[in-house]
């Protein structure tokens, strides 16, 4: 939205590099190759092209082959169905609402979803089922929106700023009264240029001529956003004020940032200008190959995805110990099964994406799967892998966070805490995944008075193991968590109802422990053998991506949903467990709620399994920063907050204060 009577001057262009481009798909070896069979039974089909030529129609020569032979010949039958879902969910009944989550089918709740409706879901874990790429990968294949924006003018910034309603029309003014005097700068100058007036006026000319420059181009690349919001169907126009980052845009944003897994909150920063540069058709295959990743990596239980090391190339990339006595890098197992994959599939590029999507049918994605041949396993691998984990702290401080005065003091990091999966082979540590993960600092906490204080929630230091695995966790509020959230409204029988919202407790991916979760358990030798304790510290998923960004947890140590899912199903795979199935928790409790009563039933805790041995967890103090070498014990007064009791109550240190623990089976 361009001030009029203002020079129009570009602001400088920020490229984005080329992807590299993508080798085309290789023969299918004759080794590999298997007879057709056309008339085989749903879970006995899987696929194969046979070498990359097309044939007189156009098609790659694909073929139908049998998915117990394919195994037998050494292949892995990669799961490409809407009924797929994490190893870790098998015999979980929150599999089913996942699947409908994954497909567009139905809502975190189990119902149906109202006509139109979509889910995005792929940052809190779960990622769109592939009959949801064809839709999505069929309608942007036809071009409308990749000619409906200028990504040039997107890319010339590198954020837009956005504010409120009240604030945006302040700012506004403020352009326009800035317009004004460079203008009068520009006469008395005798300057040709915003530009010039930029780099040789005095300072605060130059200051205002800066700021109108990159004022003009953030409202250009706004315009461009409004476009392509628009076009992507995301946005009803009608519903939407020109030039306003009102909540219709912000909604449409929101989805958008959540259907390419931006994770910048509605915000218009760099990452999200970069995706909405793309066309429709390279997000769509970007997303494809999220989606075969994951697919991949589950169906090989693999783990390992290049992320213990700066890059794989890297002379002090981890290696381990091969039986021919060289050193060999830990692989990148997730990129090199993608690119086995896609090279099974014939799909190099988003146009062959495009033609794999369009001789499938709808009902081919109630049975369809591949034959690959992904990559070995390393020779550390076994039915029973000798693992262990380690979780660094990084950088701590207990200081209170506030001075006597109630200014927040600085408190930065420089190391953000890790969980890192270990294998011992050969006699040394082998680290396999290394990703970003939380502890606990300070939080607000209601006392028993009443009234919120500040308490430090700390992550338990020293030797852990991982005993159980739950599946679908239920985090139990304790008592003296406010019930003030637990009420949602719910579109239920054609109208709207207000309903006790079980998103926090779950199960469910927006959950508390997110989708899967892990107890820390300690361990302590008695006489009638090892007895556990459980203190309420979890390593479990979670949809609260922003806190893996830089935040705190109330102690545990999450991970994004998705990664959570493939580690735990990895575990799994590699070590024994037995099933203790739903653990009982019987949890009641009514409430009011704007003058109406709501019940809260939990019955179960989650899905547990039993790991035989648990697996060793130790958790570093980490690098202690500050003034105080322990945590402050209970409550602390919140700066400027007038409390009624004289001191704080005395703070509960249960492991369900904690979080959510107690006694484990």
């Amino acid at each position: 939205m361009a001030s009029r009577g203002a020079p129009a001057v570009s602001a400088p262009v920020t490229r984005v590099a080329p992807a590299a481009p993508r080798p085309r798909p290789q023969p299918l070896p004759t080794a590999d190759a298997l007879p057709a069979l056309p008339d085989l039974p749903p879970e006995r089909r899987a696929i194969q092209i046979a070498g990359v030529a097309q044939n007189d129609s156009g098609q790659l020569p694909e073929r139908q082959v049998d998915a117990d032979a394919a195994r037998a010949r050494g292949l892995t039958v990669v799961d490409l169905s809407d009924g797929w879902a994490p190893a870790i969910l098998d015999g979980a009944s929150y599999r089913s609402v996942f699947v409908g989550l994954a497909a567009d089918r139905g809502d975190g709740d189990g119902q149906p979803l109202a006509s139109g409706e979509r889910n995005y879901l792929e940052l809190y874990g779960i990622p769109p089922a592939l009959s949801v790429l064809r839709r999505r990968f069929l309608i942007d294949a036809a071009g409308a929106c990749a000619r409906a924006f200028d990504a040039d003018t997107l890319l010339a910034v590198d954020q837009i700023r956005t504010w409120g309603a009240s604030t945006e029309q302040k700012e506004l003014a403020r352009h326009q009264a800035r317009a004004v005097r460079l203008r009068a700068a520009l006469a008395a100058a005798g300057a040709d240029s915003l530009q010039a007036l930029a780099e040789v006026g005095d300072a605060r000319t130059a200051r205002d001529a800066r700021e109108h420059l990159r004022f003009e181009a953030e409202r250009l690349a706004f315009a461009e956003v409004e476009k392509r919001l628009a076009c992507e169907g995301l946005m009803d126009a009608r519903k939407h004020k020109p030039g306003a980052y009102d909540t219709e845009m912000r909604t449409a944003m929101l989805d958008f940032q959540q259907k390419q897994t931006v994770m910048d909150q509605a915000d218009i920063k760099r990452a999200t200008l970069e995706a909405l540069a793309r066309s429709p058709k390279e997000n769509d295959f970007l997303a494809l190959r999220r989606v075969l990743t994951e697919r991949a990596m589950h169906a090989a239980g693999f783990i390992e995805d290049g992320s213990v090391g700066n890059s794989i190339s890297d002379p002090a990339y981890p290696t381990y110990l091969g039986a021919d006595g060289a050193r060999h890098r830990v692989p990148d197992l997730a990129t090199a099964s993608l690119d086995a994959t896609l090279n099974a599939l014939g799909i190099a590029t988003p146009d062959d994406a495009v033609a794999f999507f369009r001789r499938r049918t709808r009902d081919d994605f109630t049975w369809l799967k591949v034959a690959v041949r992904l990559p070995p396993p390393p020779e550390y691998y076994s039915r029973a892998m000798d693992l262990s984990v380690e979780i660094d702290r990084g950088d701590v401080w207990y200081d209170f966070p506030f001075d006597a005065a109630g200014v927040r003091q600085p408190q930065p990091r420089e190391r953000f805490p890790q969980l890192t999966l270990y294998v011992k082979w050969h006699g040394e540590r082998v680290p396999l995944v290394r990703w970003r993960t939380t502890v606990g600092g300070w939080r607000g906490e209601l006392a028993s008075d009443g009234q919120e204080y500040y308490r430090y929630k700390g992550s338990d230091i020293g030797p852990r193991v991982w005993r159980h695995i739950v599946t679908a966790p239920v985090w139990i509020p304790p008592a003296t968590s406010p019930l003030g959230s637990m009420v949602k409204e719910k579109r239920v029988a054609g109208t709207y109802a207000r309903v006790t919202n079980y998103d926090e407790t779950g199960p469910g991916y927006m959950s508390a422990y997110g989708m899967v979760a892990a107890i820390h358990e300690e361990m302590r030798k008695g006489p009638d053998g090892a007895r556990f304790a459980d203190n309420g510290i979890r390593t479990h998923g979670s949809f609260d991506y922003p806190s893996l960004r830089g935040r705190f947890s109330h102690g545990c140590h999450r991970l994004y949903n998705q990664l959570a899912m493939r580690l735990f199903s990895f575990v799994l795979e590699h070590r024994r467990w037995r099933v203790t199935g739903p653990v009982a928790a019987g949890y009641r409790r009514a409430f009011f709620s704007k003058g109406e009563v709501f019940e809260m039933r939990l019955p179960n805790r989650g899905y547990y399994r039993e790991l035989q041995p648990p697996i060793p967890v130790e958790v570093l103090e980490g690098r202690l920063k500050g003034t105080l070498t322990k945590p402050i014990a209970g409550y602390v007064p919140k700066p400027g907050v007038t409390y009624v009791s004289r001191r704080p109550p005395k703070a509960s240190d249960t492991p369900e204060d904690k979080a959510g623990g107690g006694d484990t089976p």
